[in-house]
This record gives structure tokens, C-alpha cells and sequence, in this order.
């Protein structure tokens, strides 16, 4: 029976300091080995840090709620006192960047998108790959641009769908952590 702790991430955590506690990795579905995670971090039940992301919280908090999943290369981190958050059921696409804002439930962030201090993404949002997102966005919006524009709404099915590819990272996740056999995606 496979181990239930995170595969060989102690080394890439960072360790209490005077300056930032350790971050809590406990109730994550999968941390990389790879993946960087610093200070203030809190993790959800069954959230993913996939290989090569960053996620620094020395400067203000950064948390990811349950079932998201910051994928390969992303980079969350923010300025003083302005925290970045990630709700439930988050994608935050390979390479993109989220820096001091706030991603409501059910958005999936495209590949190489930038989301900027102060930014709240509405619940059920979809932003396009390499959009650069400096204003907040409604819920159910799709944005697309730099800079990012509001494309059109996203419909009630569309919405519930960036949930259902959520948990199909989560369980993926799982599969990479040794804790799971269904792929998610397949």
C-alpha cells in the first residue's frame, strides 16, 4: 500500500523561520517534488502543486482552496497586505501568473496569463491563455487580451464544466501522489 505523505517535497518547503511560518501542505492531494512552496501558505483538501509551479507566501498569505490545482511553471505570490486566494475548484493553467488578487470559485486561468494586484476573477470565469488581467472581472465572464477584455458571459454549463476539469486535476493529482488509479482525464 502506497505511503499517504507527499513524494519527496520536504526538501523544497520552506522551514519556520523569524520571518514566516512553514507552510501547511497537509491536506494537499499532490505537491511536486519539484514544486516550490515558501511561508504563509495554506493548501485545501485535495489541491495540487504540480512541477516546476512556485507558490510564495513570505511576503503576505497566498491560499489555495480545495479541489484547485496550480499547474506546471505557474507562479502565485503577492505584495503587503494584499493576499492572493485562490477559492474551490481553481485552474491556474501552466505558466500563468497570479500576483496579489483574488480567484473566486470554479475559474479556470489560461496558460501564460497574468493576473495583477487587487484583481477579484468572478466565480465560474474563464481567462484566455496570455491574457493580462488589470481590472476584476464578473462572475461567468470569459476574458480574453491585453488587456484582458470581457470576450462574452459564460453560460450555466460552461461554468459547471471549469469545476468538472478541477476535479478531474484532483484526481490525476492523486494518481501522481501514489494515492489514486483513475487518471481523471482518460
Amino acid at each position: 500500500m502506497p505511503d499517504s505523505t507527499p513524494l519527496a517535497i520536504a526538501p523544497l518547503l520552506s522551514a519556520p523561520s523569524q520571518f514566516w511560518p512553514a507552510p501547511d501542505i497537509s491536506q494537499a492531494a499532490f505537491v511536486a517534488p519539484n514544486a516550490t512552496v515558501i511561508g504563509q501558505v495554506e493548501i485545501g483538501l485535495g489541491a495540487s502543486i504540480w512541477y516546476g509551479a512556485v507558490v510564495r507566501g513570505d511576503v503576505d498569505v497566498v491560499r489555495i482552496g480545495a479541489s484547485s490545482n496550480v499547474q506546471d511553471g505557474a507562479v502565485l505570490h503577492g505584495d503587503p497586505h494584499l493576499p492572493t486566494v485562490l477559492e474551490d475548484y481553481v485552474t491556474i493553467g501552466h505558466k500563468a501568473v497570479i500576483h496579489s488578487a483574488h480567484i473566486e470559485t470554479g475559474c479556470l486561468i489560461g496558460i501564460g496569463a497574468i493576473i495583477l494586484n487587487g484583481v477579484r476573477v468572478g466565480a465560474g470565469s474563464m481567462v484566455g491563455a496570455g491574457a493580462v488581467v488589470n481590472k476584476d472581472v464578473p462572475p461567468r465572464s470569459l476574458v480574453v487580451g491585453v488587456p484582458g477584455k470581457i470576450f462574452r458571459p459564460l453560460s450555466a454549463a460552461e461554468a459547471e464544466d471549469l469545476i468538472e476539469h478541477a476535479k478531474k486535476y484532483e484526481q490525476l493529482a492523486l494518481v501522481h501522489a501514489g494515492k489514486g488509479t483513475s487518471l481523471g482525464f482518460i
